[in-house]
Protein backbone atom coordinates (compact mmCIF):
# COMPACT_ATOMS: atom_id res chain seq x y z
CA UNK A 1 0.00 0.00 0.00
CA UNK A 2 1.67 3.16 -0.97
CA UNK A 3 1.55 6.12 1.97
CA UNK A 4 0.49 9.11 2.49
CA UNK A 5 3.59 10.66 2.12
CA UNK A 6 4.67 9.03 -1.30
CA UNK A 7 1.15 9.41 -3.05
CA UNK A 8 1.58 13.28 -1.58
CA UNK A 9 4.96 13.63 -3.02
CA UNK A 10 4.29 11.66 -6.45
CA UNK A 11 2.08 14.28 -7.11
CA UNK A 12 4.35 17.08 -6.39
CA UNK A 13 6.97 15.24 -8.71
CA UNK A 14 4.15 15.02 -11.44
CA UNK A 15 3.37 18.98 -11.01
CA UNK A 16 6.88 19.78 -11.00
CA UNK A 17 7.89 18.03 -14.28
CA UNK A 18 4.42 19.58 -15.94
CA UNK A 19 5.18 22.94 -14.66
CA UNK A 20 7.95 23.86 -16.77
CA UNK A 21 5.97 22.97 -20.13
CA UNK A 22 3.47 25.24 -19.61
CA UNK A 23 4.90 28.06 -17.61
CA UNK A 24 6.17 31.29 -18.82
CA UNK A 25 10.21 32.66 -19.48
CA UNK A 26 11.34 32.97 -16.05
CA UNK A 27 12.92 36.24 -16.27
CA UNK A 28 12.04 39.46 -18.50
CA UNK A 29 13.95 41.93 -18.61
CA UNK A 30 16.48 43.63 -21.46
CA UNK A 31 19.57 43.13 -19.35
CA UNK A 32 19.17 39.65 -19.84
CA UNK A 33 20.55 40.15 -23.77
CA UNK A 34 24.48 40.75 -22.03
CA UNK A 35 26.62 36.95 -21.32
CA UNK A 36 24.25 34.12 -20.11
CA UNK A 37 21.84 36.32 -19.05
CA UNK A 38 20.36 36.53 -15.19
CA UNK A 39 22.04 34.43 -12.36
CA UNK A 40 20.83 35.90 -9.72
CA UNK A 41 18.14 33.09 -9.61
CA UNK A 42 17.95 32.21 -5.64
CA UNK A 43 14.69 32.73 -5.18
CA UNK A 44 13.11 30.61 -2.10
CA UNK A 45 9.64 30.92 -0.39
CA UNK A 46 11.34 30.89 3.16
CA UNK A 47 14.22 32.89 2.58
CA UNK A 48 13.03 35.67 -0.34
CA UNK A 49 10.79 36.95 2.68
CA UNK A 50 14.03 37.38 4.83
CA UNK A 51 15.76 39.87 2.58
CA UNK A 52 17.06 36.40 0.77
CA UNK A 53 19.26 35.86 3.81
CA UNK A 54 19.72 32.04 3.78
CA UNK A 55 23.75 30.75 4.92
CA UNK A 56 22.87 30.80 8.66
CA UNK A 57 19.46 28.49 8.48
CA UNK A 58 20.44 25.61 10.25
CA UNK A 59 16.69 23.70 10.97
CA UNK A 60 15.65 20.61 10.93
CA UNK A 61 12.52 21.33 9.13
CA UNK A 62 13.86 23.47 6.13
CA UNK A 63 15.76 22.16 3.09
CA UNK A 64 18.29 24.91 2.87
CA UNK A 65 20.16 23.59 -0.66
CA UNK A 66 21.66 26.93 -0.68
CA UNK A 67 23.91 25.93 2.13
CA UNK A 68 24.89 22.73 1.58
CA UNK A 69 26.53 22.29 5.11
CA UNK A 70 22.84 21.97 6.54
CA UNK A 71 21.83 19.02 5.31
CA UNK A 72 23.32 17.44 8.61
CA UNK A 73 21.37 19.20 10.79
CA UNK A 74 17.98 17.17 9.06
CA UNK A 75 16.40 14.91 11.83
CA UNK A 76 17.14 11.18 11.13
CA UNK A 77 14.70 9.75 9.01
CA UNK A 78 12.74 12.49 8.30
CA UNK A 79 13.27 12.87 4.27
CA UNK A 80 12.26 16.49 3.18
CA UNK A 81 10.73 17.61 -0.48
CA UNK A 82 10.95 20.98 -1.48
CA UNK A 83 8.97 22.28 -4.31
CA UNK A 84 8.98 26.27 -4.81
CA UNK A 85 7.03 28.16 -7.67
CA UNK A 86 7.83 32.36 -8.01
CA UNK A 87 5.56 34.94 -10.44
CA UNK A 88 7.15 38.17 -10.90
CA UNK A 89 5.38 41.34 -12.47
CA UNK A 90 8.48 43.90 -13.88
CA UNK A 91 7.40 47.93 -14.61
CA UNK A 92 10.03 48.79 -16.75
CA UNK A 93 10.43 52.56 -17.93
CA UNK A 94 13.22 54.49 -19.89
CA UNK A 95 12.43 58.22 -20.72
CA UNK A 96 9.15 58.38 -21.90
CA UNK A 97 8.71 54.34 -22.78
CA UNK A 98 7.03 52.40 -20.50
CA UNK A 99 6.17 48.35 -20.60
CA UNK A 100 4.97 45.78 -18.29
CA UNK A 101 5.81 42.23 -17.87
CA UNK A 102 4.75 39.39 -16.23
CA UNK A 103 7.40 36.12 -15.70
CA UNK A 104 6.86 32.78 -13.60
CA UNK A 105 7.91 29.27 -13.57
CA UNK A 106 9.11 26.55 -11.25
CA UNK A 107 12.15 27.81 -9.28
CA UNK A 108 13.27 23.91 -7.54
CA UNK A 109 13.18 20.42 -6.87
CA UNK A 110 15.30 18.95 -4.00
CA UNK A 111 15.16 15.85 -1.78
CA UNK A 112 17.09 15.78 1.48
CA UNK A 113 17.85 13.20 4.01
CA UNK A 114 19.94 12.26 6.70
CA UNK A 115 22.48 9.53 5.85
CA UNK A 116 24.07 8.72 9.48
CA UNK A 117 23.99 10.41 12.42
CA UNK A 118 26.59 12.99 11.47
CA UNK A 119 25.87 13.39 7.60
CA UNK A 120 22.94 14.50 5.42
CA UNK A 121 22.25 14.23 1.50
CA UNK A 122 20.85 16.15 -0.57
CA UNK A 123 19.60 15.82 -4.43
CA UNK A 124 17.92 18.39 -6.83
CA UNK A 125 17.29 20.83 -9.70
CA UNK A 126 17.73 25.00 -9.80
CA UNK A 127 17.80 27.14 -12.53
CA UNK A 128 21.63 28.60 -13.07
CA UNK A 129 20.90 31.39 -15.75
CA UNK A 130 18.21 32.35 -17.81
CA UNK A 131 17.53 34.96 -20.61
CA UNK A 132 13.88 36.50 -21.08
CA UNK A 133 13.49 39.44 -23.46
CA UNK A 134 11.46 41.25 -26.38
CA UNK A 135 12.32 44.83 -27.88
CA UNK A 136 11.52 46.50 -31.08
CA UNK A 137 12.61 49.70 -32.47
CA UNK A 138 11.35 51.29 -36.05
CA UNK A 139 14.28 53.40 -38.35
CA UNK A 140 13.31 55.19 -40.99
CA UNK A 141 16.02 55.23 -43.59
CA UNK A 142 15.10 57.89 -46.03
CA UNK A 143 12.97 55.78 -48.48
CA UNK A 144 12.03 52.52 -46.13
CA UNK A 145 10.62 52.43 -42.58
CA UNK A 146 12.37 48.72 -41.06
CA UNK A 147 11.41 47.35 -38.00
CA UNK A 148 13.91 45.45 -36.01
CA UNK A 149 12.84 42.98 -33.23
CA UNK A 150 14.80 41.96 -30.41
CA UNK A 151 14.70 38.54 -28.33
CA UNK A 152 16.14 36.71 -26.14
CA UNK A 153 15.33 33.11 -24.29
CA UNK A 154 16.55 30.12 -23.02
CA UNK A 155 17.86 28.23 -19.73
CA UNK A 156 20.87 27.25 -18.12
CA UNK A 157 19.84 24.79 -15.57
CA UNK A 158 21.90 22.70 -12.70
CA UNK A 159 21.43 19.35 -11.54
CA UNK A 160 23.47 18.67 -8.02
CA UNK A 161 24.33 16.31 -5.57
CA UNK A 162 25.08 17.37 -1.98
CA UNK A 163 26.92 16.04 0.69
CA UNK A 164 27.66 17.14 4.79
CA UNK A 165 29.22 16.13 7.40
CA UNK A 166 29.34 17.31 10.93
CA UNK A 167 32.64 16.88 12.87
CA UNK A 168 31.24 17.91 16.04
CA UNK A 169 27.40 17.60 16.53
CA UNK A 170 26.14 17.64 19.87
CA UNK A 171 22.76 18.84 21.66
CA UNK A 172 24.54 22.65 22.37
CA UNK A 173 26.86 23.08 19.41
CA UNK A 174 26.71 21.80 15.46
CA UNK A 175 30.22 22.38 13.30
CA UNK A 176 29.35 21.26 9.71
CA UNK A 177 31.14 21.15 6.45
CA UNK A 178 29.24 20.60 3.20
CA UNK A 179 29.33 20.67 -0.56
CA UNK A 180 27.31 21.07 -3.82
CA UNK A 181 28.84 19.22 -7.08
CA UNK A 182 26.44 20.52 -9.98
CA UNK A 183 26.75 19.96 -13.30
CA UNK A 184 25.48 22.60 -15.97
CA UNK A 185 22.79 22.31 -19.20
CA UNK A 186 20.95 23.99 -21.26
CA UNK A 187 21.29 26.78 -24.37
CA UNK A 188 20.21 30.15 -24.44
CA UNK A 189 19.43 32.06 -27.45
CA UNK A 190 19.83 35.70 -28.48
CA UNK A 191 17.81 36.90 -32.38
CA UNK A 192 17.39 39.65 -34.27
CA UNK A 193 14.94 39.99 -37.26
CA UNK A 194 15.07 42.89 -39.42
CA UNK A 195 11.55 43.48 -42.14
CA UNK A 196 10.20 46.38 -44.24
CA UNK A 197 7.63 47.76 -42.08
CA UNK A 198 5.34 48.53 -45.66
CA UNK A 199 5.76 45.17 -47.69
CA UNK A 200 3.34 43.24 -48.55
CA UNK A 201 4.34 40.27 -47.03
CA UNK A 202 7.02 39.75 -44.26
CA UNK A 203 10.43 39.32 -45.75
CA UNK A 204 14.03 40.19 -44.05
CA UNK A 205 16.68 38.78 -42.04
CA UNK A 206 17.22 36.84 -39.38
CA UNK A 207 20.29 36.63 -37.01
CA UNK A 208 20.46 34.06 -34.14
CA UNK A 209 23.09 33.51 -31.31
CA UNK A 210 23.28 29.89 -29.35
CA UNK A 211 25.24 29.58 -26.73
CA UNK A 212 25.24 25.78 -25.10
CA UNK A 213 26.91 25.27 -21.97
CA UNK A 214 28.14 21.97 -20.62
CA UNK A 215 29.91 21.95 -17.65
CA UNK A 216 30.92 21.00 -13.72
CA UNK A 217 30.39 22.95 -10.64
CA UNK A 218 31.19 23.03 -7.14
CA UNK A 219 30.03 24.92 -4.06
CA UNK A 220 31.58 24.89 -0.55
CA UNK A 221 29.17 25.62 2.62
CA UNK A 222 30.02 25.59 6.16
CA UNK A 223 27.38 26.08 9.59
CA UNK A 224 27.99 26.31 12.59
CA UNK A 225 25.34 26.89 15.70
CA UNK A 226 25.79 27.64 19.89
CA UNK A 227 23.48 27.53 22.26
CA UNK A 228 23.93 29.93 25.06
CA UNK A 229 22.04 29.37 27.76
CA UNK A 230 18.83 28.43 27.77
CA UNK A 231 17.44 31.91 25.64
CA UNK A 232 19.65 32.48 23.20
CA UNK A 233 21.06 30.44 20.39
CA UNK A 234 23.96 31.81 17.61
CA UNK A 235 23.82 30.32 14.12
CA UNK A 236 26.77 31.52 11.44
CA UNK A 237 26.80 30.08 7.78
CA UNK A 238 29.35 30.68 4.78
CA UNK A 239 29.21 29.32 1.32
CA UNK A 240 31.75 29.72 -1.23
CA UNK A 241 31.89 28.88 -4.87
CA UNK A 242 35.09 28.99 -6.71
CA UNK A 243 36.20 30.56 -10.24
CA UNK A 244 35.46 28.24 -12.59
CA UNK A 245 35.98 27.77 -16.48
CA UNK A 246 32.22 26.46 -17.94
CA UNK A 247 33.25 24.96 -21.29
CA UNK A 248 30.15 25.99 -24.29
CA UNK A 249 29.27 26.15 -27.71
CA UNK A 250 28.44 29.44 -29.49
CA UNK A 251 26.91 28.75 -32.84
CA UNK A 252 26.03 32.22 -35.07
CA UNK A 253 23.46 32.05 -38.61
CA UNK A 254 22.42 34.32 -40.39
CA UNK A 255 19.09 34.10 -42.66
CA UNK A 256 17.60 35.68 -45.23
CA UNK A 257 13.64 34.90 -45.86
CA UNK A 258 10.66 35.63 -47.52
CA UNK A 259 8.44 35.05 -45.42
CA UNK A 260 9.54 35.44 -41.40
CA UNK A 261 6.84 33.82 -40.14
CA UNK A 262 6.99 31.06 -42.26
CA UNK A 263 10.70 29.19 -40.94
CA UNK A 264 10.02 26.72 -44.35
CA UNK A 265 11.36 29.95 -46.30
CA UNK A 266 14.50 30.41 -44.42
CA UNK A 267 17.35 30.63 -45.96
CA UNK A 268 20.82 30.14 -44.56
CA UNK A 269 23.61 32.70 -45.84
CA UNK A 270 25.98 32.00 -43.08
CA UNK A 271 27.16 29.67 -39.95
CA UNK A 272 29.99 30.19 -37.66
CA UNK A 273 30.79 27.75 -34.89
CA UNK A 274 33.38 28.75 -32.14
CA UNK A 275 34.06 26.61 -29.32
CA UNK A 276 35.44 28.79 -26.26
CA UNK A 277 34.21 28.89 -22.44
CA UNK A 278 32.35 31.02 -19.93
CA UNK A 279 34.58 32.19 -16.48
CA UNK A 280 32.25 31.47 -13.64
CA UNK A 281 32.94 34.46 -11.06
CA UNK A 282 33.94 33.28 -7.56
CA UNK A 283 31.14 33.85 -5.21
CA UNK A 284 31.42 33.94 -1.20
CA UNK A 285 28.78 34.96 0.90
CA UNK A 286 28.54 35.14 5.56
CA UNK A 287 25.48 35.37 7.68
CA UNK A 288 25.16 34.66 10.75
CA UNK A 289 21.73 34.94 12.57
CA UNK A 290 20.76 35.23 16.39
CA UNK A 291 18.18 33.28 17.87
CA UNK A 292 16.25 34.84 21.12
CA UNK A 293 13.74 32.44 23.10
CA UNK A 294 11.50 34.65 24.65
CA UNK A 295 10.13 34.30 27.98
CA UNK A 296 6.50 32.61 28.29
CA UNK A 297 3.66 34.57 27.79
CA UNK A 298 0.62 33.23 30.19
CA UNK A 299 -2.76 34.21 29.54
CA UNK A 300 -6.00 32.28 30.91
CA UNK A 301 -5.53 28.61 29.98
CA UNK A 302 -2.65 29.25 27.08
CA UNK A 303 0.71 29.72 27.52
CA UNK A 304 2.80 30.79 24.38
CA UNK A 305 6.76 30.18 23.94
CA UNK A 306 7.41 32.83 21.15
CA UNK A 307 10.82 33.29 19.51
CA UNK A 308 12.86 35.88 17.08
CA UNK A 309 15.30 35.74 15.01
CA UNK A 310 17.50 38.23 13.77
CA UNK A 311 19.49 37.47 10.41
CA UNK A 312 22.45 39.20 8.40
CA UNK A 313 24.08 38.53 5.48
CA UNK A 314 26.69 40.03 3.08
CA UNK A 315 27.74 38.14 -0.84
CA UNK A 316 29.58 39.17 -3.04
CA UNK A 317 30.59 37.79 -6.55
CA UNK A 318 33.19 38.61 -9.46
CA UNK A 319 31.72 39.50 -12.90
CA UNK A 320 31.49 36.67 -15.52
CA UNK A 321 33.86 36.76 -18.61
CA UNK A 322 33.05 35.26 -21.91
CA UNK A 323 36.01 33.99 -23.96
CA UNK A 324 34.72 32.62 -27.66
CA UNK A 325 37.92 33.45 -30.20
CA UNK A 326 36.57 34.86 -32.95
CA UNK A 327 33.14 36.32 -32.00
CA UNK A 328 31.73 39.55 -30.95
CA UNK A 329 30.57 37.61 -27.75
CA UNK A 330 33.78 38.26 -25.75
CA UNK A 331 32.62 42.30 -26.32
CA UNK A 332 29.75 41.22 -23.21
CA UNK A 333 32.85 41.12 -21.06
CA UNK A 334 32.98 44.68 -20.85
CA UNK A 335 29.11 44.89 -19.45
CA UNK A 336 29.49 42.61 -16.80
CA UNK A 337 30.30 43.88 -13.38
CA UNK A 338 31.33 42.69 -9.55
CA UNK A 339 28.44 42.30 -7.59
CA UNK A 340 28.24 43.33 -3.57
CA UNK A 341 24.90 42.36 -1.86
CA UNK A 342 23.34 43.61 1.55
CA UNK A 343 21.00 41.30 2.98
CA UNK A 344 18.59 41.67 6.64
CA UNK A 345 16.03 39.90 7.72
CA UNK A 346 13.59 39.33 10.79
CA UNK A 347 11.37 36.45 11.56
CA UNK A 348 9.00 36.34 14.86
CA UNK A 349 7.23 32.88 15.53
CA UNK A 350 4.38 32.93 18.31
CA UNK A 351 4.94 29.70 19.21
CA UNK A 352 7.94 27.13 19.02
CA UNK A 353 6.43 24.16 20.22
CA UNK A 354 3.49 24.01 18.21
CA UNK A 355 2.67 19.83 18.16
CA UNK A 356 3.36 20.06 22.57
CA UNK A 357 0.42 23.20 22.77
CA UNK A 358 -1.55 22.72 19.36
CA UNK A 359 -4.97 22.30 21.40
CA UNK A 360 -4.22 25.82 22.94
CA UNK A 361 -2.97 27.86 19.79
CA UNK A 362 -5.11 30.15 18.25
CA UNK A 363 -5.13 29.94 14.22
CA UNK A 364 -2.76 32.94 13.37
CA UNK A 365 -0.14 31.80 16.64
CA UNK A 366 0.83 28.96 14.18
CA UNK A 367 2.24 31.13 11.75
CA UNK A 368 5.84 32.15 11.64
CA UNK A 369 5.78 36.00 10.23
CA UNK A 370 8.97 37.06 8.54
CA UNK A 371 10.36 40.42 7.24
CA UNK A 372 13.66 41.78 5.02
CA UNK A 373 15.30 44.20 2.93
CA UNK A 374 18.60 43.77 0.66
CA UNK A 375 20.50 46.49 -1.39
CA UNK A 376 23.76 46.48 -3.47
CA UNK A 377 24.86 45.92 -6.78
CA UNK A 378 23.89 43.95 -9.77
CA UNK A 379 26.18 42.32 -12.43
CA UNK A 380 25.10 44.58 -14.92
CA UNK A 381 26.86 47.57 -16.32
CA UNK A 382 25.01 49.88 -19.21
CA UNK A 383 27.15 51.07 -22.15
CA UNK A 384 28.41 54.06 -20.52
CA UNK A 385 29.89 51.80 -17.57
CA UNK A 386 27.38 52.90 -14.80
CA UNK A 387 26.58 49.78 -12.69
CA UNK A 388 22.95 48.53 -11.62
CA UNK A 389 22.17 48.30 -8.62
CA UNK A 390 18.88 47.01 -6.40
CA UNK A 391 16.78 47.42 -3.47
CA UNK A 392 14.07 45.91 -1.93
CA UNK A 393 11.58 44.88 0.94
CA UNK A 394 10.49 41.23 1.39
CA UNK A 395 7.80 40.26 3.22
CA UNK A 396 6.18 36.79 4.09
CA UNK A 397 4.39 33.84 5.85
CA UNK A 398 5.12 30.23 6.96
CA UNK A 399 2.31 28.16 7.26
CA UNK A 400 2.59 24.68 8.89
CA UNK A 401 1.12 21.74 7.91
CA UNK A 402 0.27 20.13 11.31
CA UNK A 403 -1.34 16.86 10.21
CA UNK A 404 -0.18 13.83 11.61
CA UNK A 405 2.58 15.77 13.25
CA UNK A 406 5.03 16.00 10.30
CA UNK A 407 7.43 18.90 9.01
CA UNK A 408 5.43 19.94 6.07
CA UNK A 409 4.85 24.04 5.41
CA UNK A 410 3.83 25.82 2.94
CA UNK A 411 5.78 29.25 2.84
CA UNK A 412 4.72 32.75 1.14
CA UNK A 413 6.69 35.62 0.47
CA UNK A 414 6.59 38.96 -1.59
CA UNK A 415 9.30 41.55 -2.69
CA UNK A 416 8.83 44.71 -3.33
CA UNK A 417 11.64 46.10 -4.95
CA UNK A 418 13.33 48.37 -7.68
CA UNK A 419 16.53 47.61 -10.42
CA UNK A 420 18.70 50.19 -12.78
CA UNK A 421 21.26 53.06 -12.34
CA UNK A 422 19.33 55.52 -10.95
CA UNK A 423 19.80 58.20 -13.63
CA UNK A 424 17.30 60.40 -15.06
CA UNK A 425 16.27 58.93 -18.08
CA UNK A 426 17.83 55.27 -17.74
CA UNK A 427 16.21 52.30 -17.92
CA UNK A 428 14.70 51.58 -14.85
CA UNK A 429 12.70 48.57 -13.36
CA UNK A 430 9.74 47.99 -10.34
CA UNK A 431 8.70 44.95 -9.66
CA UNK A 432 6.48 42.56 -7.46
CA UNK A 433 7.95 39.19 -6.99
CA UNK A 434 6.07 36.75 -4.99
CA UNK A 435 6.94 32.83 -4.61
CA UNK A 436 5.31 29.62 -3.49
CA UNK A 437 7.34 26.81 -1.36
CA UNK A 438 6.39 23.70 -0.03
CA UNK A 439 8.31 21.56 2.39
CA UNK A 440 6.63 17.71 2.07
CA UNK A 441 7.36 15.12 5.01
CA UNK A 442 6.59 12.11 6.15
CA UNK A 443 4.53 11.64 9.14
CA UNK A 444 6.01 10.54 12.24
CA UNK A 445 4.54 6.65 11.75
CA UNK A 446 5.92 7.19 7.84
CA UNK A 447 9.92 7.42 8.82
CA UNK A 448 11.96 7.05 5.95
CA UNK A 449 15.59 5.71 6.18
CA UNK A 450 15.44 4.56 9.36
CA UNK A 451 17.03 0.91 10.29
CA UNK A 452 14.24 -1.31 10.87
CA UNK A 453 15.21 -4.50 13.44
CA UNK A 454 13.79 -7.87 12.88
CA UNK A 455 13.02 -9.88 16.10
Amino acid sequence: MHSTFFKTLKGALIFGLLLPVFGQQSVSHPLTSYGIGDYQLNEHGIYSSMGNVYVPFIDSSQLNFLNPATYSALSRGNTLFSLGVNQRTSFLSQGTERMARSTGNLNHIVLGFKLKQRMGLAIGITPYAAKGYALSEKIFTGVDSILNSYEGSGYINRVFLGYSYAPLQTQNTLLSFGVNMGYLFGETRDQRSSRLIQGTSASGGLYQEDLQLSALTAQFGLAFSQKMGSRYELKMGSTYSPKMILPGDLQNVFLSASNLNLPASYDTLSSQQFNGHVIQGQFFAIGAMQQFYLRERSRKNRTKHPQLNLALQYSQQTRHAYHFAGSGYDSTNNLSSNTALYQLGVEYRPERFLYENLATLRFFDKFSYRLGAYFGQLPYSDAAGDAFSAQALTFGLGIPILAQQSLSSINFSCTVGQRGTFKTGALHETFISVQLGAVLAPAGFERWFRKRKMD
